[in-house]
């Protein structure tokens, strides 16, 4: 969006596509479109443009740590001691360090929970698999 607000033409039909993309405006026509205030539709189209990155990545998961996998097999293979690479470097886009470390908060506070048998016996083998991980 911003590279459309830096140029003295506003391709319109091409903002509305991805505006129109976004799950936050699928009750929008174009009237009420063009009604909006450009900031909102930044704003939009921007926090579109963010969650497709996180289902990309999410959807990339799997065949990021089978990439890692390999890698590592390849290295030791070929005799090389170093360490492997990040999850990081194979997916499509970067992680989010807010993201991670809100993760990371929430597996403590699985973990306090269980530790102290607050929760059900079936939730805990349910959250065994994500506080393990």
């Amino acid at each position: 969006m911003r590279e459309y607000l830096a140029t003295s033409e506003l391709d319109l039909l091409q903002v509305y596509t991805e505006f129109r993309a976004a799950p936050a405006s699928q009750g929008i026509d174009i009237e009420q479109f063009l009604r909006l205030p450009l900031k909102l539709i930044y704003q939009v189209v921007r926090l579109a443009g963010d969650r497709e990155k996180r289902w990309s990545n999410i959807n990339s998961i799997s065949t990021a740590r089978l990439s890692g996998i390999v890698v590592s097999v390849a290295k030791g293979f070929s005799g090389d001691k170093s360490a492997s690479p990040s999850l990081d470097q194979f997916l499509p886009f970067p992680l989010d360090q807010e993201s991670n470390e809100f993760i990371a908060e929430t597996k403590e506070i699985h973990k306090q929970l269980v530790s102290r048998r607050k929760l059900p016996l079936h939730v805990i083998a349910a959250l065994n698999k994500v506080i393990s991980t």
